[in-house]
């Protein structure tokens, strides 16, 4: 398999002294827990089909590391259990949990997501390529081409988008639905479409992965991979969708299941996960058995009041609230309106100031959260400008800016010039249209002569063939050589980075900063580019952290900060105003989940009052915002006057209980 096929699905082993330390630290699966609790009761269940729910911040981690000691203990094969989670970064941290059991045999265990476990399948049994797939997965940017290639109606680009993602979910829009097939003739035209490009362009989407490995494992009964596991624990269980939940249970079909999640923390309905899969388990699983975890051990006690008062106003949950732990404390809660937004990025800036100034917190103990970047990068300014360590997660990603991906795709093509995916990007790059017209004749012609695109551009080019109306396309194409002809041979990725990227832009700067960074263990480019797409194709929340991190909401998920700060908290944004063309049930559907949304960043508060942190949440908002603000990020403004867009603080403030602060103005 071509280098930059290579999708790594394991995780580094630890050190042998580490493993050692830890080694030491064994203790029985059951030492110092109490047989009342909630976690010896998961540890201890040998159900076939066990169900937790665990809101945030109850320490599941805890109570699955019991349990995966006691399996070992009994003499489980290691290789045999299986933890599954919905990210890379969480199977990380997983791994780390599950490697301070201490117990014998904890090391061979393997974290992993359930796309890397599918892709790590599929190639090894070659099923792709006996159905004419190759599992080269397309960035995200390398899927910009296929909305101006598609033939036929299937609507704009948010709705095409809309398709994909219905697609890579095996079609199963609704929790009835089953995956598997297209539910009517339009999606059977799309599907055709899409395959057939991605055919074409031998890649493959990173969502394709699952509808592939349920049809492989449902149509082959007796796959081996359906005997591998005997204990299988999923995290985040809320979080998959149908075609993913589908995939687990073949794969439990002869092993232990215990499922981990909270539908009250369910975020992706993009990709059609839906927070009754985690309610509606034990209907579809005989003799499941149930636990919660509701005690906050996270949160004070007055931000777990206001989150259970938010998420109650959500019709499609179960009826629970989350428990506070007096020990606690009460934390420190403030809602804070500014004049405009300029302002409450500089209040906020000031805010974390006082904090770092009173000895009691680190920079990278506080979190701020933004919906939007456009103010998260207004705070992260403004922090810099007063010498705060910071990063934003905005301006972090090395793949945002235009140029950025060009380069990308330049270095997958000097590494590779059959890569046809990054061909078809580069020849549409600098196009509106992508060059689609021209393009499409270049199939065809690809497609009946058995000429690789690659190989057609050059004869092309050549003049020893010629396609009517593809001047332009050859025009770029010679440019594209030529970039390739001024780094080939070289074989130092030193100067290969400086050649590669030229001069420092901003639209580069997060990129270069990364690839120098690589340098000190590199030696040859394919090790560099290796290393670049390993690292980009991660989701990059760092266990250790010196600086202030700014990032979405969504990102959050997974941390705990003693000090959080959630700003812009106004109507447009938090909540987004609805999409045009969705129905009613779609708007109320879309409502509860931005008000999860909310309650997942509330609850990353983290009390410690040993180290006299009580936990601290600043809620913000602005009055205004420029126009240009409003509308370059989405926001819908309340009204609008002479280029300022005019805003009301956020539904969700309200609905904090009585509890919550009254808001000032800052």
């Amino acid at each position: 398999m071509p280098h930059h096929l290579t999708l790594r699905s394991s995780l580094r082993r630890p050190e042998s002294v580490k493993f050692k330390t830890l080694l030491r630290l064994s203790m029985p699966w059951n030492a110092n827990l109490d047989p009342a609790t909630p976690a010896y009761g998961i540890a201890a269940d040998e159900a076939r089909y066990v169900r937790v729910v665990a809101g945030p911040g109850t320490g599941k981690s805890f109570a699955l590391k019991r349990r995966v000691a006691r399996l070992l203990e009994a003499g489980t094969d290691p290789r045999r259990i299986l933890p599954v989670t919905f990210t890379t970064v969480a199977a990380e941290d997983l791994q780390r949990e599950m490697m301070q059991i201490g117990v014998p045999g904890c090391e061979q265990m393997r974290g992993s997501t359930l796309h890397a476990l599918g892709m790590k399948m599929l190639c090894r049994k070659n099923v792709l390529e006996a159905t004419g797939r190759i599992a080269r997965p397309l960035n995200r940017f390398e899927v910009e081409p296929f909305l101006h290639d598609l033939k036929g109606t299937f609507g704009n680009k948010r709705q095409i988008e809309k398709r994909i993602r219905a697609y890579e979910a095996a079609w199963a829009r609704l929790q009835q639905e089953e995956p598997g097939y297209a539910q009517d003739q339009a999606d059977l035209d799309f599907e055709r479409e899409l395959i057939g490009w991605l055919r074409f362009l031998e890649g493959m989407l990173v969502g394709e992965i699952i509808p592939q490995l349920y049809q492989y494992l449902r149509n082959n009964p007796g796959a081996p991979e359906l005997a591998f596991y005997s204990h299988i624990l999923v995290d985040e269980y809320q979080d998959l969708n149908k075609a993913e939940q589908a995939v687990i249970d073949l794969l439990a079909q002869s092993a232990h299941l215990c499922i981990v999640g909270d539908d009250d923390q369910s975020l992706y309905s993009f990709k059609f996960a839906h927070p009754a899969g985690i309610r509606s388990f034990a209907d579809s699983h005989t003799g499941s058995t149930d636990h919660e975890v509701l005690v906050c051990r996270r949160c004070p006690v007055r931000v777990v009041e206001i989150a259970n008062s938010l998420i109650r106003n959500n019709r499609d949950r179960d009826d629970r609230s989350l428990t506070p732990l007096p020990a606690n404390g009460q934390g420190i809660v403030d809602i804070v309106q500014y004049q405009s937004l300029d302002r409450e990025a500089q209040g906020i800036a000031d805010f974390i100031v006082a904090r770092l100034n009173s000895g009691i917190y680190q920079p990278g103990e506080i979190l701020v959260l933004a919906q939007r970047r456009v103010i998260g990068n207004k705070i992260h300014d403004a922090l810099v400008a007063r010498d705060v360590p910071s990063k934003s997660y905005y301006k972090e990603h090395e793949l945002d800016s235009i140029t950025a991906q060009e380069r990308i795709a330049i270095f997958k093509l000097l590494l590779d010039r059959q890569d046809r995916i990054a061909l078809r990007w580069l020849l549409g790059y600098g196009s509106n249209d992508f060059r689609k017209g021209a393009y499409a004749r270049i199939r065809r012609y690809s497609e009946d002569s058995g000429l690789s695109p690659w190989d057609l551009m050059e004869q092309l080019d050549a003049a020893e063939i010629t396609i009517p109306y593809t001047g332009g396309l050859i025009q770029r194409f010679k440019e594209i050589k030529q970039q390739i002809g001024e780094l080939e041979g070289i074989e130092s990725p030193v100067e290969l980075v400086d050649r590669w990227l030229g001069p420092e832009t901003d639209d580069t700067k997060s990129l270069r900063d990364l690839v120098i960074s690589f340098l000190p263990d590199v030696t040859t480019p394919k090790e560099l580019f290796t290393k670049l797409i390993e690292t980009i194709s991660t989701p990059e929340i760092p266990p250790d952290v010196t600086e202030v991190r700014i990032m979405s909401l969504h990102k959050s998920k997974g941390l705990s900060s003693p000090v959080v700060v959630i700003a812009g908290c106004v109507e447009g944004l938090l909540p987004a105003e609805p999409d045009s063309d969705m129905s009613q049930a779609e708007r109320a559907a879309s409502l509860e989940e931005q008000r999860r949304l909310f309650y997942v960043g509330i609850t990353r508060v983290k009390a410690d009052v040993a180290r006299q942190q009580p936990g601290q949440l600043l809620l913000t908002n602005s009055r205004t915002m420029t126009l240009a603000d409003a509308m370059g990020s989405g926001v819908k403004a309340a009204s609008i006057s002479y280029g300022t867009a005019n805003l009301i603080a956020s539904r969700f403030i309200n609905e904090l209980g009585r509890t919550a602060p009254r808001p000032i103005s800052g």
